[in-house]
């Protein structure tokens, strides 16, 4: 085929996306939830009865609920990852009118006492992630630190970091804003005899005083933090990313990653970034009183979770009618509303799709499998906004890195790009930190399990109990080594083992990139495999928005891993986008779009994560690039995955069945 009729060929795939059977249902008000208990009280007062399905959006949550007066609401479920993904499938679904809609998200989340009390509302001005920065132990920070958290590529905790994923930080339209304020600053908020009786406890207003509506900011972050430490990095962090303008205020799990989807649908002319608006109320506080420990605190009942989740309704359903009293015909815009073209078949059909996260991962795949041909899919990163494919029918896809950008850009690719997926082979690629137990700088890794190392508690561990190896451990659970429930669905990923077996064989002799920084830097280590050449291996992935390293949080992801599978899983690489690509893709298999069981990551090492011996764990962290190992890295994920990619593409007959026996 030449690179032309390809090029046809992907543009009429464009044009096969999904017709819906009937013409986008207007919205004037969408309101997203992240969980069952924060829906109730918009599903009942507000007589949501119309049930739309919308593929890719959670098993749990599987509908858009609407009623007369185009109020609809949307539940995500919970973490960065599901908001992402669901968001972006609502968008690109091609079921409803988004372009003149408001968007109210509506949720509940943990207060900084310095800013409120449980039951407090709170309309946002910025949203900021927490989880996008360095870690380390709090006991092995660097000299004169107040934390162990630190932006990344940056020296020392008060260095402003590069904004370099575009989801850091966001500002919300501040019209709207002021208008909700104006509606609800007079409501009078639910509160409870319990939540007075705690609050007393920290014996100062706005902590002591009852709830009432106000403005202040929202963090988010997966890691459900607690404790006076962890919550001055928080105010500090808000401080730096906003530049002094952001109050810290409410911290919840989910809100960057949702923004982060609703921008994607701007970009591509489906909605309208001005009219998206974000209400916490405070179940809990993010610190603990005088008197008590963070851990007690973190376990106690405030009595604010009931109170916080009536006053979602309270404080933000002024704004709903507000918008619907005086909903304008000729305020929405002007442009016809996009529609589909009319189906083409067959469909472009990829027969791989390899899954980058920035460009220097891509560019050898790009460059080496001349991947020429462009097709732009509405949803992608704006930096990355067309999937390449060659004459072979093998696809490339940049999704931008963290969990936000992942799960939007491949809930674009599933429902905007048009292509027929169902057999297309996924290889995930990307660099990552390794564990020197089973890799050194340069190892390329195929991963059985991926483990999610961010749904967690933490608490400094300058805060913990004496007893405890490190501050992190389980939500919902009393220490570390107690096993969570999986509450989250997306905590641990298990790949096709078949597939797995097969593109390890396929490339285990494969004599892979090396530097003579890399050669020089793993000679510190005493032992193997960390001190000897890189080898192509078969081990397991953490993923994380926050990138950690040193020996304490190392011995975490290596135990929390095997904790969350039973034993299963031997702790390898880290990295920050799998867990979040995989629920995409588990929901694309539910929606009929993928085959899961098509599933590979492979991922290659940049940097050790934890330090040789003489090294210091701040060294390995702050001046990783002193390994030598991001050359490498990049160009081992071709080498490795070349032998897979043309074994599945040059024997498509056999592969299209699913994975030939060997």
């Amino acid at each position: 085929m030449t690179a032309i009729r390809l090029l046809c060929a992907l543009l009429l795939a464009g044009a096969s996306s999904t017709v819906p059977a009937a013409p986008p249902r207007p919205v004037k008000v969408m309101i997203i939830s992240m969980f069952d208990q924060e829906a109730a009280p918009w599903n009942d007062k507000l007589e949501l009865q119309q049930s739309i399905p919308v593929p890719g959006l959670s098993p749990r949550y599987p509908v858009v609920r609407c009623n007369s007066e185009d109020v609809c609401q949307l539940t995500t479920d919970m973490g960065k990852a599901n908001a992402a993904a669901s968001v972006a499938a609502l968008v690109h679904s091609g079921l409803f009118d988004l372009r003149a809609a408001y968007f109210l998200v509506a949720g509940i989340g943990g207060i900084d006492p310095a800013q409120g009390t449980t039951g407090t509302a709170a309309w946002s001005r910025y949203l900021v992630d927490a989880d996008l920065a360095w870690e380390l132990d709090a006991r092995e920070r660097g000299e004169g630190w107040s934390t162990g958290y630190l932006g990344i590529n940056t020296k020392t905790p008060t260095d402003v970091p590069p904004l370099h994923y575009g989801s850091e930080m966001y500002q919300l339209d501040e019209a709207l804003l002021q208008r909700a304020l104006s509606l609800s600053r007079d409501v009078q908020l639910s509160d409870s005899d319990q939540a007075r009786a705690y609050r007393a406890r920290y014996g100062a207003a706005p902590a002591s005083a009852p709830p009432r509506v106000t403005q202040c900011d929202t963090m988010t972050g997966n890691t459900w933090y607690h404790g006076t430490l962890l919550g001055q990095r928080a105010r500090d962090w808000f401080r730096m990313l906003t530049a002094g303008q952001g109050t810290y205020c409410i911290v919840a799990q989910e809100d960057n990653a949702t923004y982060t989807a609703l921008k994607r649908g701007a970009e591509a002319g489906l909605l309208d970034l001005r009219r998206v608006a974000v209400l916490r109320t405070a179940s809990n506080f993010d610190r603990q009183p005088p008197g008590m420990t963070a851990l007690e605190s973190m376990h106690a009942q405030s009595g604010g979770y009931p109170p916080a989740l009536r006053n979602l309704y309270l404080a933000g359903s002024p704004l709903v009618r507000d918008i619907v009293a005086h909903w304008q015909d000729d305020a929405a815009p002007t442009a016809a509303a996009p529609q589909p073209a009319p189906a083409q078949t067959p469909a472009y059909a990829p027969r791989v799709m390899i899954v980058n996260m920035f460009g220097a991962e891509a560019e050898p795949f790009i460059k080496g499998l001349a991947l020429s041909a462009k097709h732009r899919v509405p949803g992608l990163s704006a930096r990355y906004p067309e999937v390449l494919c060659n004459q072979d029918h093998v696809c490339q896809l940049t999704t931008d890195m963290g969990y936000s950008n992942a799960a939007a850009s491949m809930t674009a690719l599933l429902y905007a790009s048009g292509m027929d997926l169902r057999d297309t082979y996924f290889i995930i690629a990307g660099i990552a930190g390794i564990n020197p137990r089973h890799g050194t700088v340069a190892t390329a890794a195929w991963a059985d399990y991926a483990v999610d190392f961010s749904l967690s508690h933490e608490i400094d561990a300058r805060e913990m109990p004496a007893d405890w190896p490190y501050g992190y451990f389980g939500i919902h659970t009393s220490a570390p080594g107690v096993m969570p429930r999986f509450d989250y669905r997306t905590e641990v990923f298990q790949l096709n083992t078949a597939l797995v077996d097969r593109a390890y064989q396929l490339s285990r002799g494969v004599a892979l990139s090396d530097s003579a920084g890399a050669r020089a830097y793993r000679a510190g280590f005493a032992s193997a495999p960390a001190n000897q050449p890189p080898v192509v291996t078969r081990c397991d992935t953490v993923s994380g928005d926050t990138w950690y390293a040193g020996d304490t949080l190392g011995r975490r992801a290596q135990e929390w891993s095997a904790l969350l599978t039973g034993g299963k899983a031997r702790y390898c690489t880290s990295q920050q986008e799998d867990n979040a690509t995989l629920e995409v893709l588990r929901r694309g298999q539910v929606a009929g779009k993928v085959d899961f069981g098509r599933v590979l990551i492979l991922r290659s090492a940049s940097d050790v994560d934890r330090p040789h011996p003489g090294q210091s764990n701040r060294d390995v962290l702050v001046n990783y690039a002193q390994q030598d190992g991001f050359g490498p890295s990049t160009a081992n994920l071709l080498l490795a995955a070349r032998p897979v990619i043309e074994a599945i593409s040059g024997n498509w007959a056999h592969w299209r069945q699913g994975v030939p026996a060997q």
